[in-house]
Formats: structure tokens, C-alpha cells, sequence
């Protein structure tokens, strides 16, 4: 980005980029530990006798995090949503 671009920039856009930034460097980040623990498996499943699993190898921190989103939340009732709008709505009013 050439510094006029830089000088043009609104905070908003600038919180964007930053984001965009950091999620591409986390992206790689585990992308990286994913391609390990699969060659780590591929390479030690001839000697094990049970069918062995890359996460059940080599458990990642967000595996847990993929767990929870594949089990979403049961969806809230209209009253339950109402209530919560109102709840939301009474702290910005504060």
C-alpha cells in the first residue's frame, strides 16, 4: 500500500485492513499445523495397529473451536429474541 493510500485511509477502513491482515496471517498460521499433523499421521498410521486419526495424533487448539460450531446454538423463541432486543436497546439508551 503506497503511503497516499495510507493517508487516505478512514479508521474504519484502516480496522478492516488490520483484520483482513491478521486473519490471513492466522489463516496460515494453521494452515501450516494442519499439513504437519496430516503428514505426521500419513507417516506413522503403517505402525500402529488401530486406524488412527490426525486430530486424535495430534489435537490442535481450535479443533475444539470447530467442534462447538458444528453443534450450533438452539435457535432462540420469538419472546426469548424480543427480550434480548429490549435488553440490548435499554444499554445503548443508558
Amino acid at each position: 500500500m503506497s503511503f497516499d493510500d495510507f493517508c487516505g485511509l478512514t479508521p474504519e477502513e484502516f480496522g478492516c485492513i488490520c483484520r483482513a491482515f491478521h486473519d490471513q496471517r492466522e489463516t496460515d498460521y494453521k494452515d501450516e499445523w494442519e499439513r504437519m499433523r496430516l503428514l505426521a499421521a500419513i507417516v506413522i498410521q503403517p505402525h500402529v495397529k488401530n486406524k488412527l486419526t490426525p486430530e486424535k495424533l495430534l489435537p490442535l487448539p481450535w479443533d475444539k473451536a470447530q467442534q462447538r460450531k458444528q453443534h450450533p446454538a438452539k435457535p432462540m423463541s420469538k419472546e426469548e429474541s424480543r427480550r434480548r432486543f429490549e435488553r440490548v436497546v435499554s444499554t445503548m439508551d443508558s
